[in-house]
This record gives C-alpha cells, sequence and structure tokens, in this order.
C-alpha cells in the first residue's frame, strides 16, 4: 500500500527533461517564472526557463529557453541558448546559439553554430578552448620530460 515510489506531482516522463540525458548526476530545471540570485553549480544537465542572476555553471549541457533571462557569468561543457544572457560565456566544447537569443558580452567556446537572427554584442572566441587545451598538454609534456630527465 506505501511501497510506491511514484510522486503524483511529477509527470510520467520527469526523468527524461532536459533531453533525455543520460549524465548520472540528472538534469535540474529552473522553470519559467523561477528566480535564482547567487551562484548556481550542477554536475548534470541543466535547462533554465526562468531567471537566474548570479553565476551559472555545469560540467554538462546548458540549455536556455526561449524566455529565460539570465545576468550571470556562465561556464558548461556544451550550451544551447535561445534566450537572453547578459555576462561572460564559457563553454568548453560546443555552444548553438538560436535566432532567438541575445548574448550580450563576451563568448568563448571550440566550436559554435549560430543561426541567423541571434544577437551578439561582445567578444567572440571561437577554437581557444581546443587551442589552449593544446598548449598546456606540451606544457605538460615538457615538465615530464624534465623530471625523467
Amino acid at each position: 500500500m506505501f511501497t510506491s515510489t511514484k510522486r503524483p506531482d511529477r509527470p510520467e516522463n520527469y526523468d527524461s527533461f532536459g533531453g533525455g540525458s543520460s549524465s548520472s548526476a540528472g538534469s535540474t530545471v529552473i522553470a519559467r517564472g523561477v528566480r535564482v540570485e547567487g551562484d548556481f553549480t550542477s554536475q548534470g544537465d541543466v535547462v533554465i526557463e526562468g531567471e537566474v542572476n548570479g553565476h551559472v555553471t555545469t560540467n554538462s549541457l546548458l540549455t536556455v529557453g526561449n524566455e529565460a533571462k539570465l545576468k550571470a557569468e556562465v561556464a558548461a561543457e556544451d550550451a544551447v541558448i535561445a534566450g537572453s544572457v547578459e555576462g561572460t560565456v564559457t563553454i568548453k566544447k560546443r555552444l548553438e546559439v538560436k535566432a532567438t537569443a541575445k548574448i550580450v558580452g563576451d563568448i568563448t567556446c571550440e566550436t559554435a553554430v549560430v543561426e541567423a537572427g541571434a544577437t551578439l554584442n561582445g567578444k567572440f572566441m571561437v577554437g581557444v578552448h581546443k587551442a589552449a587545451t593544446a598548449k598546456e598538454d606540451a606544457s605538460v609534456k615538457a615538465k615530464t620530460a624534465e623530471v625523467a630527465a
């Protein structure tokens, strides 16, 4: 009688929100009408439909919905941005900027896809992480060689 773990306030497909993430940390959804102030850090996928003021960091996919408004420093592995972001955006791998997006601030990513109609205002650096990683790898190899000698 009391053995069910299903919560009646969650939809049947609750665990698949955020694009069916395979991340073991799960997904976090900041729904429309929700406002977060301060630093927000996650290991799993993050879907933002509401407002965030502060810092947003995830080691996975960040999705910013059409009506989302961020006044935040953003850092993620990958990102899809369709809403408004005011602040520095640092993406380790792939950034997809939808036509409805408005980004005011510097952007750094390894690869970028920008749809026609998107508004970008700031420095846009693509391929930076790949070059930085190659430089760091070379530095580590050189230090390892010095220690071995």
